[in-house]
């Protein structure tokens, strides 16, 4: 079975985490796009997901929502929907049910595309098919597929899709419209695309600008024994040295410049041309505009197979040589071409060290994906270093890993590699302040992960280790991020108890960042105190800023610029508040500090709701949705969470009711161990103004009854607790839900409407 790529491993996580995503497979016929979402089912059949397949056909894609077929009743044998076949034999039966698309009415706009009266028949005189029964809204088959997503255990649901481009175009834009709301559920879309089809390019429209949907772009075709044959005939007959031009061109992909290639087979350009004619003459190579390319690309990979292994080992080294000298400074592309011409050479130092530099210049450039696998292979190679550095330099790499793993939305593997890269540091017997710098880069990627239950117990496990082994500088790092964890599942006294711990080992360290850390960690466990607390708080984290900034970590000082921003919030000061993170997130931007734009971004953002309008909230909320898609963050990360709830109060300010119940919902149904209860809380209130503004008071209840629990109620600011008895009086001044609370609108500015419009303008 060939291995999954990032996206799909991304998207099974999702799908334990409550959070789910669109994944598009892309490729020419033949290159392995089957092979993929077989693998990816097998998968699926370890989680208990409700599972439908379909599959488009030239005969239905004119008939509208003809490809939705297996959206009726996914349990039946060949619900591919679409298929030309009647069996469908090789598709495993399924599950569970689904609940079928509901139906429109017959009085449909004639307008639109396909709703016209069709004829009986079609032009070959075959009779055609009536109205399907699938013919329905994304938006009805969506909330009767919600009821499955509630609860403290959601049912995954997952839909995979084989030759998409073969869809009409209603089905086609029912699917993408249900993709719109993957994000907010564990709800999963795999389509393949056969990127040689004209209907590749409507499907690549539709997903244009989407940075929930990821793209697994396959460019080489899956070997062919047959062509391998008629293959070798033709390359026998070569003499050696076309043969070893044609050889280099398969490596170096097919394609390359003459330049490059005269650097590589070390030939003059008069020597290069001679080489080629002969395979040029047979249609192996062919030569346009200075480019020398493989014309059929099947051929590439099989071209490079009949090389002896060894001689083709001698090549790769070859090339990488010759583009390191072409390439003095460079990019990233070449740095990772040159990388995996050493790998394929020897697992040894030289692809190790290119590994790591691609692997490095990979998440500066916030390609975690690039990044993650290149130091997967990187790892591969540390059997070439000596036993007595082995495990110290493992550890590093691991470590690095982690930080490229969380980023890319694999947190569970993030997690192991953790444990596991600091469990090599410990064995290597490495020194604890040099471990406490690779784990420094961590910081902010675990911040930006949450606290997930299972995260926080990998971390008391470290701390527990470095406790042991007396490594007070990771210690102290480990304190600070569990008292932060602590405080944002609303366990204070756990959190003062972390805090108070790393503020008694920071006291043992010489001066620095680790320093810092601690007195951040103080500061932050009392944020939410009393006024004297939060005074002490405010000195503590200025000194936490002026230790970090004598030592230059400027990651962790603009941390606690954050903090300190959050404590004069919490204080009252929100314009001295506000005033700080529009200094701060261009700063933050440029040095790519992405969790920190983030919390920068939302928080300005609420600002301006709280002041009752949405003017100019459009562009920063379409940065902060691209950072948090470049983070790729799952649940119960706080600033995803903190993401959804301000694209909900945005929503209903503009009157877009049902989106923003959606997004509330999303927060408020996040499963009981996973859920924040601050964010939680907050999404009730909200949907329960929300229903009470809409005159649906049935539908608040749910909400309102939840809010009868005193420990819902005290995870919220204090200051809302006097409107929580009084939801449905103050619900019609606060922008159906939207707006800043408390205090409510009086009735006279309630019914301005022309307030409302000036401020949106």
């Amino acid at each position: 079975m060939p291995s999954l790529p990032s996206p799909f491993l991304r998207a099974l996580e999702g799908l334990t985490e409550n959070s789910g995503r669109t994944v598009v497979v892309a490729g020419p016929p033949l290159s392995g796009k089957s092979k993929l979402l077989e693998e990816f089912r097998a998968r699926l059949g370890e989680r208990e997901a409700k599972v439908v397949q379909l599959r488009g056909s030239y005969r239905l894609r004119s008939v509208p929502f003809g490809a939705l077929d297996g959206l009726q009743d996914p349990t039946k044998s060949g619900a591919s929907g679409g298929d030309d076949s009647t069996g469908d034999g090789d598709l495993a039966p399924l599950p569970a049910a689904v609940v079928p698309v509901p139906f429109l009415g017959d009085n449909l706009p004639r307008s639109r595309r396909g709703r016209t009266a069709r004829p009986r028949s079609s032009f070959l005189g075959a009779p055609a098919r009536g109205r399907s029964a699938n013919e329905g809204d994304p938006d009805g088959y969506w909330h009767q597929l919600l009821e499955g997503f509630r609860g403290d255990h959601p049912i995954p649901f997952v839909i995979v899709i084989e030759d998409a481009t073969l869809f009409d175009a209603d089905s086609r834009e029912f699917i993408i419209s249900l993709s719109r709301r993957a994000r907010f559920r564990p709800f999963v879309i795999v389509l393949a695309l056969d990127s040689s089809n004209p209907g590749y390019i409507a499907w690549e429209e539709g997903f244009l600008g989407r940075g929930d949907v990821d793209w697994v772009h396959i460019s080489e075709p899956l070997r062919d024994p047959r062509e391998a044959h008629r293959l070798k005939a033709v390359y026998d007959d070569l003499p050696v040295l076309s043969q070893r031009v044609a050889g280099f061109v398969a490596l170096l992909g097919g394609s390359v410049g003459e330049v490059v290639l005269s650097r590589v087979t070390r030939l003059s350009f008069a020597q290069l041309g001679e080489a080629m004619l002969p395979a040029a003459g047979v249609g192996l190579l062919k030569v346009t505009e200075g480019k020398v390319t493989i014309p059929h690309l099947p051929w590439v990979p099989l071209t490079g197979d009949m090389i002896p292994e060894t001689q083709r080992k001698e090549m790769h080294l070859e090339i990488a040589n010759a583009l390191s000298a072409l390439s003095p400074e460079p990019n990233l592309a070449r740095r990772i071409e040159v990388a995996r011409h050493y790998l394929a050479w020897m697992r040894g130092p030289m692809a190790l060290r290119n590994l790591l530099e691609a692997a490095e210049l990979s998440l500066q450039l916030l390609a975690f994906d690039n990044a993650e696998e290149l130091l997967s292979e990187a790892l591969g190679c540390t059997g070439a270093v000596t036993a007595s550095e082995r495990l110290g330099v493992e550890a590093e790499l691991r470590l690095l890993h982690a930080r490229a793993l969380f980023y890319a939305g694999r947190v569970t593997e993030g997690e192991a590699e953790l444990r596991d890269g600091l469990t090599s540091a410990f064995q290597a017997h490495v020194p604890p302040d040099e471990i406490a710098e690779w784990f420094e880069p961590l910081v902010l990627a675990i911040r930006a992960v949450g606290p997930r239950p299972s995260l926080a117990s990998v971390l008391s496990e470290i701390a527990e280790r470095a406790h042991d082994d007396r490594a007070l500088e990771i210690e102290v790092l480990v304190e600070s991020l569990l008292a932060e964890f602590h405080q944002e599942r609303r366990d204070f006294a756990r959190a003062r108890a972390e805090s108070h711990r790393a503020a008694l080992i920071g006291r043992r360290l010489v001066e620095g960042q680790l320093q810092g850390m601690a007195l951040v960690a103080v500061g932050l466990s009392r944020m939410e105190g009393t006024a004297e607390e939060q005074a002490q708080a405010a000195r503590f984290l200025r000194a936490a800023r002026l230790v970090l900034g004598r030592a230059r970590r400027w990651e962790l000082d603009y941390m606690a610029e954050d903090l300190e921003a959050r404590l004069l919030e919490n204080r009252g000061e929100a314009a001295a508040a506000r005033q700080m993170r529009e200094r701060s997130v261009a700063t933050v931007q440029r040095q790519k500090l992405l969790p920190i734009e983030l919390a920068h971004r939302l928080a300005i953002i609420e600002a301006t709701l709280d002041e009752g309008t949405t003017r100019g909230v459009q562009e920063s909320l379409t940065r902060a949705r691209s950072v948090a898609e470049t983070l790729h963050l799952l649940p119960p990360s706080p600033l995803l969470l903190r993401l959804w709830l301000v694209e909900g109060r945005v929503a209903a300010m503009e009157e877009s009711n049902e989106i923003a119940r959606e997004r509330w919902l999303a927060v408020a149904d996040e499963p009981g161990p996973s859920g924040l209860p601050r964010p939680h809380a907050e999404a009730l209130v909200r949907l329960a103004l929300l229903e009470f503004a809409r005159k649906r008071p049935d539908d608040a209840g749910p909400f309102v009854q939840m809010l009868e629990n005193p420990r819902v109620v005290a995870a919220l600011p204090t200051a809302w607790h006097g409107i929580v008895p009084n939801l449905a009086t103050v619900a019609g001044g606060t922008d159906h839900g939207g707006g800043r609370l408390p205090p409510a609108e009086s009735p006279a500015r309630r019914r301005d409407p022309e307030r409302r419009e000036r401020a949106r303008r």
